[in-house]
Formats: C-alpha cells, sequence, structure tokens
C-alpha cells in the first residue's frame, strides 16, 4: 500500500511521458476516507483501466440492517450500483477538457434488481468496482489526471458510497420492495402457484422498457384468482395467483394478452420501485418458448411430442444443424424442462399452430402441446399460452379472459386428454467440437447485445432468454467461457452450467478480486439456452 502523496508524486513525475508511465500507479493507495485500488492499468489512451475504491464502513456508514441478510445486501448493492452510475454520468461522463480521457463507467443497470458484481458489501467496507480512461494529451501522460483520480473521483464516491448522500425512506423502499418480492416467490409453490400480479401494477412498458407506459391502465384481477400476500412490509397484497396446470390467456385483439405474458417472464426477477412490476412474481424457472426455425439441435429428446418424423433419424435424441419451425419449439420444451423448467410460456402469435394443438389434417404422429398439458401438469411442468384456438382453450385447466389490463375466469367445457407426458433424456454437454477461438484470441466469447452472444466466430442469439442487463449477458459469456473446460460428458448440462456460475460468483467474492465489475446475476437455463443455439455444440445421452 502506499499514500496519497505517493501517487501526486508518481504522477507528476510521469507528466509528459510516454502514456506507458502510468503503470508506475499500479498500486494500493490509502486516502484519508477510502482505498483506491488500481487492478489493471490500461496499455494506451484507447483502453480501459480497472479501479476499485474500498470505502471503510464506519465512514461510509450505511446502518448493518441495511445488509444484514443476503436479500439487504443484494438489494442495496442494486441500490448503489445505481447512484453510482448516476453520478459518473452526471461528474465524469466526457473527457477532462484538452485530454482524451477522463470518463468514468460502470455498467447500466435496468429495471431489475439483482446481485451486481459492481458493488461489494462487507461489515467492514463497502467497494465498487468501475473502469476509469487515464487522460492522455496525445500519447503522453497528462498532468489532468490528477482531476480525474482525485476530483472526479472523490466527487462520485461522495454521492454514492456514504450513507449521508440518500434519503433513508428511499433506501429503505428499495430494500423492503426487494424483500416483500422475494418473499411472494418464496411462497408461491406452498400456494400452488406458478406466478402471481399485483392489481395495480402497471404491465405496458415504454419503447425502451425502461419505465411503465404513461397512462397505462393498471392490472385487475378477478376475485376467481386473487390472492392474499402477508408480505413482511407494509399493508397485505392483493392480486392474481395463477395456478399450477394448463393456462390460458385469451381476449381480443390488443387486449394486453402478450403484454402480460411477457410482464410473466420478467416477474423472475424483482424489479425496482417505481417500475410498475413490483409484485408481478413467477417461478424463478420459467421458460419462453417461441418458434425459431434453422436453429441447431444436437441429441434432444423430443420423443414424447412426436414419434417419427422425417426431420430425424431419431426423435429420442433429434440432431440437426437446421430445423424445422415447428421441431425448434419441441426442442426449446425438452431444453428447458432438462434445466428444470416447471413453467412453459408460449404465445401463438410466435408460435406454430400444429405445436400447439392438433390441426385437422396435421401429422398424426405429433401430440401438440395442448393434448399433452395434462401430463405435463402431472409431471410437475405448468403450461401457460396466450391463444384463441378453441381446441386449446378446451383443453386448459384455467382461462383467463384479458379486456384492457382486467382479467377474468371463464368456465368453458373441457376436453378430456389422454396423451402421456415423459420427461426428456438429459444430456451431458461435450465442448471438444466447438471452436472458442477468434483470431489471436483463444477464448472469444463476448456479449454482442442483450440477447447476442459471440462465441468463437459465432453469433448465438437467444430471443427467449430472460436477459434483461447487459451485464448479465457479459456473465453468460464469461461462464460459458468457463465451461469450456467444464463441458467433457461428465455432467449434465444443468450440472454443468450450475458449476459454471459458481466457480464465477466465488472469483467475484474473493476479498482482492478485480473481477466482477460487468457481472449480474443471471439463470442456468439462460447459460444452456445459448448453448444449445451454438452450431457446435456437441452433446451425450446417458440412457
Amino acid at each position: 500500500m502506499a499514500s496519497e502523496e505517493i501517487l501526486f508524486k508518481t504522477l507528476k513525475n510521469a507528466d509528459g511521458k510516454p502514456f506507458q508511465k502510468y503503470k508506475g500507479i499500479q498500486n494500493n493507495f490509502v486516502f484519508d476516507d477510502f482505498e483506491l485500488i488500481f487492478d489493471d492499468i490500461q496499455n494506451d489512451r484507447m483502453g480501459h483501466t480497472n479501479i476499485r475504491i474500498r470505502v471503510p464502513m464506519k465512514k461510509a456508514g450505511f446502518p448493518a440492517d441495511m445488509y444484514d441478510t443476503k436479500l439487504r445486501e443484494i438489494a442495496l448493492r442494486d441500490l448503489i450500483a445505481r447512484r453510482f452510475r448516476e453520478s459518473a454520468r452526471t461528474h465524469a461522463r466526457s473527457p477532462i477538457p484538452k485530454t482524451s480521457g477522463g470518463e468514468v463507467f460502470i455498467p447500466r443497470p435496468g429495471q431489475e434488481i439483482l446481485e451486481r458484481g459492481s458493488i461489494r458489501i462487507t461489515q467492514y467496507y463497502v467497494e465498487a468496482r468501475f473502469t476509469a480512461d487515464l487522460p492522455a494529451d496525445g500519447n503522453k501522460v497528462s498532468a489532468a489526471a490528477m482531476n480525474l483520480l482525485i476530483e472526479r473521483i472523490k466527487t462520485i464516491i461522495s454521492e454514492s458510497l456514504y450513507y449521508s448522500a440518500y434519503k433513508q425512506s428511499k433506501v429503505y423502499n428499495h430494500l423492503q420492495t426487494y424483500e416483500n418480492a422475494e418473499y411472494i416467490r418464496s411462497q408461491l409453490k406452498e400456494k400452488g402457484l406458478v406466478a402471481f400480479i399485483a392489481d395495480g401494477s402497471i404491465l405496458p412498458r415504454r419503447e425502451d422498457d425502461m419505465a411503465p407506459m404513461v397512462d397505462a391502465v393498471p392490472f385487475e384481477s378477478d376475485q376467481r384468482f386473487r390472492v392474499t400476500f402477508e408480505v413482511p412490509y407494509g399493508d397485505s397484497i392483493q392480486g392474481m395467483g395463477i395456478p399450477k396446470g394448463f393456462t390460458v390467456i385469451s381476449g381480443p385483439s390488443r387486449s394486453g394478452k402478450s403484454t402480460l405474458l411477457d410482464s410473466i417472464l420478467s416477474g423472475v426477477y424483482a424489479h425496482i420501485p417505481g417500475d410498475g412490476r413490483e409484485y408481478v412474481v413467477t417461478s424463478p424457472d420459467a421458460a419462453y418458448v417461441i418458434a425459431e426455425p434453422n436453429r441447431p439441435a444436437d441429441s434432444v429428446d423430443i420423443s414424447m411430442f412426436v414419434e417419427n418424423s422425417a426431420e430425424f433419424e431419431d426423435t429420442s435424441a433429434a440432431k440437426r444443424e437446421f430445423v424445422s419451425s415447428p421441431m425448434s419449439e419441441l426442442l426449446s420444451i425438452s431444453e428447458a424442462v432438462e434445466m428444470g423448467s416447471e413453467l412453459i410460456l408460449m404465445d401463438e402469435e410466435y408460435s406454430n399452430p400444429c405445436v400447439l394443438r392438433r390441426s385437422f389434417l396435421g401429422e398424426e404422429s405429433m401430440v401438440s402441446v395442448s393434448e399433452l398439458a395434462g401430463s405435463m401438469a402431472a409431471n410437475g411442468i405448468s403450461l401457460m399460452v396466450v391463444s384463441g384456438d378453441e381446441s386449446v382453450i378446451r383443453a386448459a385447466d384455467n382461462v383467463l379472459l384479458v379486456e384492457g389490463m382486467k382479467v377474468k375466469g371463464i368456465d368453458v367445457e373441457r376436453k378430456p386428454l389422454t396423451a402421456e407426458y415423459r420427461r426428456p433424456i438429459e444430456r451431458s454437454p461435450v465442448s471438444k467440437g466447438m471452436v472458442f477461438e477468434k483470431g489471436h484470441r483463444d477464448v472469444n466469447v463476448v456479449a454482442q447485445e442483450i440477447r447476442t452472444i459471440e462465441i468463437g466466430e459465432f453469433k448465438v442469439h437467444v430471443p427467449v432468454a430472460a436477459l434483461y442487463d447487459i451485464s448479465q449477458t457479459s456473465t453468460v459469456a464469461d461462464a460459458i467461457a468457463v465451461m469450456k473446460d467444464l463441458m467433457d460428458g461428465s455432467r449434465n448440462m444443468l450440472e454443468t452450467c450450475n458449476a459454471a456460475i459458481a466457480m464465477l460468483r466465488e472469483t467475484d467474492d474473493a476479498k482482492d478480486s478485480g473481477t466482477g465489475m460487468h457481472h449480474a446475476q443471471i439463470r442456468a437455463i439462460d447459460v444452456a439456452a445459448v448453448v444449445n443455439r451454438h452450431p457446435q455444440m456437441l452433446a451425450i445421452q446417458k440412457r
């Protein structure tokens, strides 16, 4: 460790010298109120420097009851990350005048409250992990570096890492909203539910998905499905509880059916106060299935849906470089069940009719999901479908009619279901066929967009993944890079994904780790969704 004075002298001596002289500050520097840690110094003015700020908890001043449980710690880290980002955008968004550096960056949080690697909290300190672009005058060290490292960063610290900068009510509201939502999630199974939507929720979203739509109609449920949760904080919360089994969401065009289903998927994570979906809570393993023609498949068991197919030699181990649209949905259902999903979401707008119900002149060998829904429920897998098709509706356990964000249950004469569902055979991934290299990089796995990851030279798009934050996508990418050495056929897909996520978390949580800034909470099912869509992925079945 070194002092603030030494940092000042080092920068002063490096002023005007080649940019590489910045390497001299790769150290830990102790200031009066915080510690400044340089983990990785950029090589040139086009790069980024990884930095940590560690503020002793006695200085930070956050009350112990804000982080004394895991849930509160997660929510507080999420809130601090938001405030740090906001302050950095205000005070260090653009370069220092007359230099090419000075920006401070932390990933932008979305609407979800997530466990974020950019902030770490212990009983001893609060730590922020971020990048800063060191100022340069051409290709030389700039005297303006002290402006960035001292003035700009000090301001961001004062506005985000000290409790005195927050309104107490806002902090507790953030924490308690998260705890209430997670309490509801913990009670779903006990109440026989797969999802819950609180009355008064605002489900329609603004175009950028960062806020509820202005003047949107609040959600209102039917008395038949209304349940009440006595949450830890505040008044009890009432709303619609969707039971396990086969549920069909129906109603007129543009009545809000798809918006409701999208919100239910988003409910696998809690949302910030003011989002409108604070108490839209869903089973954490929910999977959204849509038609994805031309996606690949490797050894996926779909024989419970189709016994014989001209498309596959063996439907119990379906394998093909490009699959048809209907088969892509069956593949996605089986892959989700492999990963432990107990709730499958589907929308007829993005699905093939023959997958949802048996068509009049359809393939006799294909059994639709509505025909199998009863047996799937008996196997612990609930199905929720947006559909106006009579045969689908008559197969449902529950029918929800949506009109302008008002939902009511309706009674229909059910038809008997006799088809038998069987869980798919598990697969174990093998990475030896996957090329991770690109150019000079031995392992190239990079988040390109929210639901697009580049693996080697292939860009894999996963429209069904519950990824809402670029930090989540970056975490999935890093998990897949770790999986490269884990995919040896000894573990099934779920075990492999969970092992990779656990290894990332262990590294991020290490006391002196400089990693994790770009990481946020993810689900193993979303990691698998990416791997399953890579054209070189290999899998073996252990029968």
